[in-house]
């Protein structure tokens, strides 16, 4: 498979998920698991509707260096910050209420 490719992003997006959910089975609370449930179940609802927002809009302009460093930067904050808090959930054995 490709990478850098919206199939190869939805791939990865896949199985990230199922490892999360498979580390949450054997760390998590019943409570606290089908909470997680739910929120990866709103994020492929919300990929879902990106996915045909894709097919129906044309695709965004090309971004400048700056613009596509700028934001090669923050993606990695945020990606960090977002494995962070799994890290943390799955550690402490519950999510935040």
């Amino acid at each position: 498979m490709q990478r850098n490719t919206y199939t190869g992003y939805s791939v990865g997006c896949a199985i990230v998920w199922v490892a999360i959910l498979a580390a949450a089975r054997r760390r998590l609370e019943p409570d606290d698991r089908k909470r997680l449930q739910q929120a990866c179940g709103a994020w492929w609802a919300g990929w879902t509707s990106a996915t045909i927002a894709r097919a129906g809009y044309p695709p965004p302009k090309q971004l400048t260096p700056r613009a596509e460093k700028r934001l090669a930067n923050v993606s990695i904050v945020l990606v960090a910050t977002g494995l962070l808090n799994v890290i943390r959930v799955l550690v402490t054995r519950r999510l935040p209420s």
